[in-house]
């Protein structure tokens, strides 16, 4: 599960003046544009880079640390970026993406700052809560843009993170429980950031704000998928998707209790439980399914 995601290499044909490129067939424009898009938004996914290295990292001292974020330019990266998108124009069939991926720049626009904010005030469960906030609008631009414009704009394997072609297997089925797994993987990014920083009282606060979320999230999630009828080969992979979200749900609402008592240990242990409960479900999976499981497991 990834929270964020990186451009694709630039093509060189046009794009470093920005201008409008004549001559091309409506299929190179297109390219031509989706470059462009990930050329504009280098400078926001370099810093944005360089404050989930800090915030990852492990240091010395708290002001250190603090000054790696303060450091990273958010407010630079995302006010570059947006000028950039602002110089673009969509060719047709893409207008709608366009103004998705603008959306998201408007939304980084003024989360940016907030999480600069928190940065300069040195809490680390507003600086979470803050980054948190950025990786939710990133979710809703990857589930709003089209596939075509999503691998420009790919996660690590676009394969998890974008609308799926047509060579899935399974359908209709196929294709619904792709999507319901690839807006969960999404979505649950954000969720789980957190950082090395965080003392006891820090991570308290920290987990009671994101596990109703998380509970939320995995009990619609494995609703969804329940509402969904599997084609006989893969009834057996279905049954094995209810039930690890079922369990999943029951650990992450215990997690909650533990937190809100002060039980260190048993959120430990259940935290071991719930990746034993991820392995065994990988390791149950057949082949088959994969392709459809692909964006969460």
């Amino acid at each position: 599960m990834k929270a964020t995601y990186v451009a694709v290499a630039f093509l060189a044909v046009g794009l470093a003046t920005g201008c409008s490129v004549v001559g091309l067939s409506p299929e190179q424009e297109a390219e031509a544009y989706l470059s462009r898009v990930a050329q504009a938004e280098a400078p926001w996914l370099a810093a944005i880079d360089r404050f989930d290295r800090t915030l990852s990292g492990s240091y010395s001292t708290r002001n250190a640390f603090l000054r790696g974020l303060k450091n990273a330019g958010l407010a630079e990266g995302a006010k570059d970026s947006h000028a950039a998108a602002g110089q673009l124009t969509a060719p047709d069939g893409l207008a709608a993406d366009h103004e998705a991926w603008l959306e998201f720049r408007r939304s980084v626009d003024v989360l940016a700052p907030d999480l600069e904010q928190a940065t300069a005030i040195g809490d680390v469960v507003t600086v979470l809560a803050a980054r948190r906030a950025l990786g939710e609008a990133e979710a809703e631009f990857l589930l709003a843009v089209s596939r075509k414009f999503c691998l420009h704009l790919a996660a690590v394997d676009p394969a998890e993170d974008c609308a799926p072609d047509d060579s899935l297997p399974g359908g209709e089925y196929g294709t619904a429980a792709y999507e319901t797994l690839r807006e969960y993987a999404i979505r649950v990014g954000p969720l789980f950031l957190t950082s090395s920083t965080l003392d006891q009282s820090q991570r308290t606060k920290y987990l009671a704000g994101v596990q109703p979320e998380i509970e939320v999230l995995l009990r619609d999630t494995g609703e969804r998928l329940r509402r969904l009828t599997p084609p006989d080969e893969f009834a057996v992979d279905h049954e094995a998707l209810l039930s690890y979200f079922d369990a999943q749900y029951q650990t992450a609402a215990a997690i909650t209790v533990a937190n809100a008592a002060g039980d260190d240990q048993g959120i430990v242990e259940l935290y071991a439980e719930s990746a034993q409960l991820f392995e065994t479900l990988q390791q149950s999976l057949s082949e088959a399914v994969r392709p459809i499981v692909n964006p969460a497991f």
